[in-house]
């Protein structure tokens, strides 16, 4: 019985020995990839390749072509800019950039599949309806909807930024955070600026200062004859990049808001790609994508975070 106890036992320890020396072997290749060097857990492998889509979209004809062909500005950063290399960059930029990859899908140069072509706000329009791009993303304001035969020919998405003028006030101000507080205080605005019914109904309260410049403006802001500046967001970021003793307060008193456009399809010409670009704009401010961009572009310009386009 002791033998046959004594046998078992080394059965025992030369099966625990084998066993031990098959984990040696193939635990670090059943793990490899799920750990980094450090000993973390490293994130998921990134999908790869193009995402499928019905052969009748425009969005499988662009796959076909092998790039999108993107209008864009030239000298309007935060937006858009381009520097004497040729370099791109901007907050509008980097959405094409996105867009890209929902349809080409993620690359180490997702710049190989886009074609840039300079635009202006002006010769968009007629960029699109002449098929030179496939997308215009330059700050094109929605305007009101057409029929018939004073349709335009392209037609804008879902808001993928929302602007309007705002109120710039000293960083150490906090009685003007609204309209309202600018009752029996003095505006600045530039001579000649077009403002909104909302900010005009305001200033039946307050002190208007009509100056000749907005530069004028912020210097009566530094020596206290002004409380507050009046203007478009964009202006006043600029503003308050020359002065960062100031900031922007209040919510949009008029409101401006910039879609992506598309020529219009005609015929199946430009079937399912307008949808898709709505679903990426909802799914870019769904997954943060957008939240990214914005901190990575604007917020070193405007001194805010925003995680969606609406105010």
């Amino acid at each position: 019985m002791k033998a046959r106890a004594a046998t078992r036992r080394a059965v025992l320890t030369v099966a625990l020995v084998a066993l031990v020396a098959i984990l040696v072997l193939v635990a670090p290749r059943a793990l490899e990839g799920l750990w980094t060097t450090s000993g973390e857990p490293s994130a998921p492998p990134a999908p790869s390749g193009p995402p499928r889509f019905a052969a009748v979209s425009y969005m499988s004809a662009l796959q076909a072509r092998g790039r999108i062909r993107v209008g864009t500005r030239d000298g309007d950063p935060p937006f858009a800019a381009r520097d004497t290399g040729g370099a791109r960059s901007g907050f509008e930029v980097d959405l094409a950039r996105e867009l890209a990859k929902r349809i080409y899908g993620p690359r180490q140069d997702t710049d190989s599949v886009i074609e840039w072509v300079s635009v202006t706000t002006s010769t968009a329009a007629g960029a699109l309806g002449g098929g030179d791009v496939d997308v215009v993303i330059a700050g094109l304001a929605a305007a009101p909807p057409q029929t018939g035969a004073e349709a335009s020919p392209i037609e804008l998405s879902d808001p993928y930024f929302v602007t309007g003028e705002r109120i710039l006030v000293k960083s150490s101000n906090d009685e003007i955070k609204e309209l309202p507080d600018l009752d029996s205080r003095t505006v600045c605005y530039q001579r000649g600026t077009v403002v909104g019914d909302d900010v005009q109904t305001a200033n039946a309260f307050a002190k208007v200062l009509p100056l000749d410049s907005y530069a004028s403006c912020l210097e009566a802001l530094r020596q206290g004859q002004a409380d507050a500046i009046g203007a478009d967001e964009l202006t006043l970021w600029s503003l308050r990049s020359k002065d960062p003793e100031t900031k922007l307060v209040g919510r949009y008193v008029t409101s401006e808001r910039y879609g992506v456009g598309v020529k219009r399809d005609s015929g199946g010409d430009r079937q399912g790609f307008l949808p898709f670009v709505n679903t990426f704009i909802a799914d870019a401010v769904r997954d943060a994508t957008w939240a990214r961009l914005y901190a990575q572009d604007i917020t070193p310009v405007s001194g805010d975070r925003k995680s969606a386009p609406a105010p």
